[in-house]
């Protein structure tokens, strides 16, 4: 077997300033995207309290990244990721303002504009934020940068969504959207302060690494990579709890909605925090506790939603919704750093861009599917949440199946894409060191 040495969180930062940057400029971004996320759905209870009315919210959240994304992706890999991520901070800054336009239910449309394009801005800096982290952090510690990103999300949604509810609460709306446009100016600063090494694309990468079509025909002759991407539009299938919170907040909740919706996404966000980090700690980062931690995220996330059906009060919603996402984390995590792991640099903008629009589709499926099943079928809360249960099953047996079907390969001596096997008795199929172009194979234990 082969050993190696993790770096911790603060010594990560402490001794990559360049990641440090990056990690800054998530912190404040994300901590003003949560907070817009809390004044919106404020927003549009203020002005309808239509279950569609959310969920189309919902929809003009996701499904505009489905069409930025193939073009995202080739503008990722060719430019600066670096300069990607400033731009569309800087107009992200200004189309937040624009939500100070909105007075009553007539300017509902330019809600849905605004988040139109500032969803569609995102779609630009997520995969340019996800395809750089290799270029700042050794090949060694990349399970432990992934880790921290996804432990900063969780804390930043718990804390800028408490931030968020108390600051509607407090102050209003419009307090909510200046304070976040300013997020967006800061963390552009601090990405102005990364110094990337990156590899020019001429040097590193097929002459035809700019072609979206190029980047699928990889994805199709490396099974593991393509699975792999597939992952988080599995965990997507319950996306519709987004759609789902705001209405519990606001028909089973007796606080005020914008406070219940701001407790029920803070528990989102703590529960989040702890996955990736208590399976680092209790099991390690071997590529196959990631494989087998994923599986049983899907399952055990599946019985949170059991239990949120069953939930009527504050403190138990905001228990189940806790573990449904402290599951969730683990399979958005660890699936994150396999494809940093796997997949070669030149392709990482793409293969983030084909993630994101893939997760969005099907989130954006799922919420209108929340929205329509309350006002179409008058479906309650508990039914919805049993469904949820139910499609989250699905993507958790089709990836223990591949696992099966991998593992059963590699046993006959046989390669899976570049995945090939070194001995049978053993099954990592992607090495933790080494380097990502060349073949992975099978880690003995």
């Amino acid at each position: 077997m082969q050993t190696r040495k993790t770096i911790g969180y603060f010594r990560l930062l402490q001794q990559n300033p360049s990641f440090r940057n990056l990690w800054y400029g998530q912190v404040v971004s994300e901590l003003g995207d949560w907070l817009n996320s809390i004044a919106i759905y404020a927003l549009i209870l203020k002005l309808s309290d239509s279950g569609m009315a959310m969920a189309g919210a919902m929809m003009a959240k996701l499904l505009p990244i489905v069409l930025v994304s193939p073009i995202a992706g080739v503008v990722v890999d060719r430019v600066s990721r670096k300069n990607v991520m400033i731009v569309s901070d800087l107009l992200r800054c200004v189309v937040v303002l624009g939500f100070l336009l909105v007075e009553d239910q007539d300017a509902l449309w330019l809600v849905y504009a605004l988040v139109i394009v500032e969803i569609s801005l995102s779609g630009f800096f997520e995969p340019a934020r996800s395809a750089i982290i290799p270029s700042l952090v050794p090949k060694n510690d990349l399970v432990t940068a992934n880790a921290l990103s996804g432990s900063t999300w969780s804390v930043m949604l718990a804390f800028g969504a408490a931030l968020g509810g108390g600051v509607v609460y407090l102050f209003g709306i419009k307090i909510a959207f200046i304070l976040d446009a300013s997020t967006f100016l800061l963390s552009a600063w601090f990405i102005s302060r990364i110094v990337p090494q990156e590899k020019s694309n001429k040097e590193d990468s097929p002459k035809q690494s700019g072609e979206l079509s190029d980047a699928i025909r990889y994805l199709i002759a490396e099974p593991m990579v393509l699975v792999l991407s597939l992952l988080k539009a599995g965990l997507a299938v319950a996306g519709g709890i987004m759609t789902l919170i705001p209405l519990m907040a606001s028909q089973l909740l007796s606080v005020s909605p914008s406070l219940g919706i701001g407790i029920l996404y803070s528990a989102r966000g703590l529960g989040a925090a702890l996955g990736p980090v208590l399976v680092r700690r209790i099991f390690g980062e071997t590529a196959s506790v990631l494989h087998w931690a994923i599986a049983s995220a899907f399952f055990l996330k599946a019985l949170s939603y059991i239990f949120i059906a069953y939930s009527h009060n504050l403190w138990t919603l905001s228990l189940g919704v806790a573990l449904a996402t402290l599951f969730g984390s683990i399979i958005w995590v660890f699936s994150s750093a396999l494809i940093h792991l796997s997949a070669p640099d030149h392709y990482l903008g793409r293969v983030f861009s084909f993630e994101l629009a893939l997760l969005t589709l099907v989130m954006g499926f799922s919420n209108f599917g929340v929205g329509y099943a309350v006002d179409g079928w008058e479906m309650n809360v508990k039914q919805i949440a049993l469904w949820m249960a139910g499609l989250v099953l699905i993507p958790g047996l089709l990836w223990s199946g591949f696992l099966v079907f991998l593992r059963n390969r590699l046993a006959k001596g046989e390669c899976v894409g570049s995945v090939c096997p070194v001995d049978p008795s053993g099954f990592n199929p992607i090495p933790i060191t080494g380097d990502r172009s060349t073949k992975s194979q099978v880690e003995v234990k």
